[in-house]
């Protein structure tokens, strides 16, 4: 027997019985889980739960992900327990988070850790195959001790299962820094995650307060009305970032999804949504139309909708940082590159303990090593998707009821309060009959007046000194524009 047949058993246990051992620590399913969801735990017949541990789960779990007609297998309990993992901090979670004894209180739960816990078919693996290696060397090559420390000899004359340490010593920075480089990659994956919905969730308030400070009874007298097109804008932006969530969160969301776009637009615009191959695209659509209903002025829709720019060039970030992963090739090259050195660290562990009973501490400290290095590679798997550990629940909450208060803050406010020199607003104004002094000549669109001796033009919203005076006659001027000179202009 060599090394290398060693390492190939090895690597056949470890497809045979991590699955397996995936499911020691796992929890049951949710009973609130949504038709449908993959963590229905009446989806799964005592057959498929026996299935799932065979050789054959890899190619189970895929054929669940892409045909909803598959059988259900269980997932992992590092995928359950992703949603308990959205932390929203507040003053006494930072007083907790430094406590002096959070070191202490962090190592006697590691073993409920959820990271530990998903990797713990693969510590089993190696502690027994780290455990085969040491009783193998000291039955049958070595010599063994027996509990009274009498040495017996070993059954062949075969050599010593061994490697030096020098050769993992040199390439053990190497693998440190690609698991650091891999950390750091997801890290920044969810750090950028997490500022672009920070950014949208902004902005998305920016056009919430500007459609209820702006709309104007100016432009439309209606209270109703007005307090209508401020809620539905609201709602617009509560129906964007609920799409978008839907969109990072996959499939098991899908039935919540359609009842909470249903519950606050029009039916018709709801499925409208809901039947769009880009569904956040068409949520920002309809926030556009929305807001083109509001009483403002042309420069504050233009301050609003570049609140929506914003909006789509961070969510087309989102959709790039959901639908991209770290390249595969890096990360297999680091998977492969983490297993082969930690399969060979038993036999480069065996000489070091010489020392301890028939080389018995080998076995723990394989386990050590084996738990942090693995636990560093599963850090950065679990960070390289982040929506699903993001509290995105929590913001889409959050602008749901901000929504729900706009048209209550809009009503606080009297006509009075909603001046043009309050709001710097191009407000609608009319110039008298024509008759009216200073007025020259004029149609809807154009006016000629006399002012300080001089003859000004405006139209389309331009004013500049006169040369001619051709425009026809009208019966009324009316103009949105910057002319605001009380004995020339009457307000509407």
């Amino acid at each position: 027997m060599t090394p290398y047949f060693l390492i190939i058993i090895a690597m056949f246990l470890l497809k045979a019985s991590t699955t397996s051992a995936f499911f020691v620590l796992r929890p049951p399913p949710p009973s609130s889980s949504p038709p449908g969801s993959l963590l229905r735990k009446d989806s799964l017949s005592a057959k498929q739960r026996t299935s799932s541990t065979s050789l054959n789960y890899d190619k189970e779990l895929r054929k669940t992900l892409t045909d909803p007609r598959a059988p259900k297998v269980p997932l992992p309990y590092g995928e359950e327990s992703r949603k308990y993992r959205r932390n929203v901090f507040g003053h006494n979670d930072w007083l907790y988070h430094r406590r002096s004894t959070r070191n202490f209180t962090n190592l006697s739960n590691m073993l409920m850790s959820g990271i530990y816990r998903n990797i713990f078919g693969e510590i089993v693996l190696l502690t027994l195959y780290s455990a085969v290696i040491c009783a193998y060397n000291a039955l049958v090559c070595d010599g063994y001790a027996d509990l009274d420390g009498l040495m017996h000899a070993p059954l062949t004359n075969l050599p010593v299962i061994r490697l030096p340490i020098i050769p993992f010593t040199l390439v053990s920075s190497s693998l440190s820094l690609l698991l650091v480089f891999r950390t750091n990659s997801s890290y920044g994956r969810w750090n950028e995650s997490r500022i672009q919905w920070g950014v949208m969730g902004t902005e998305n308030r920016n056009v919430m307060r500007m459609a209820a400070a702006w709309s104007s009874p100016l432009r439309e007298p209606d209270p109703r009305k007005r307090m209508e097109a401020v809620s539905g804008v609201g709602m617009a932006c509560f129906v964007f970032m609920r799409s978008l969530q839907r969109h990072v969160t996959g499939p098991g969301d899908e039935q919540a999804f359609q009842m909470d776009i249903k519950a606050v637009i029009p039916e018709k615009e709801a499925q409208a949504i809901i039947d769009a191959g880009n569904r956040q695209l068409r949520a920002l659509y309809y926030m556009s139309r929305k807001i083109e209903a509001l009483p403002l002025s042309e420069r504050q829709r233009i301050e609003v909708d570049k609140s929506c720019v914003i909006i789509g060039d961070v969510c087309g970030g989102t959709e790039r940082v959901y639908g991209t992963p770290v390249p595969r090739s890096s990360t297999r090259h680091a998977s492969r590159f983490l297993t082969t050195w930690l399969l060979l660290l038993p036999l480069a562990l065996y000489d070091p303990f010489v020392n301890t009973w028939n080389h018995a501490g080998m076995i723990p400290a394989t386990i050590l090593i084996s738990l942090f290095y693995l636990g560093i590679d599963e850090l950065a798997i679990q960070l390289e998707e982040p929506f699903s550990i993001l509290d995105l629940p929590g913001m889409v909450a959050a602008m749901r009821g901000f929504a729900t208060h706009l048209p209550q803050w809009h009503a606080e406010y009297t006509n009075e309060e909603f001046t043009d020199r309050v709001y710097g607003g191009e407000e609608n104004f009319s110039f008298a009959r024509l008759s009216t002094e200073n007025v020259v000549n004029g149609n809807q669109h154009c006016a000629w007046m006399n002012m300080n001796d001089q003859k000004w033009s405006y139209c389309e919203g331009r004013i500049s000194l006169a040369k001619t005076n051709k425009h026809p006659e009208g019966t009324y001027v009316r103009r949105q524009g910057a002319v605001r000179n009380g004995s020339l202009t009457k307000q509407l």
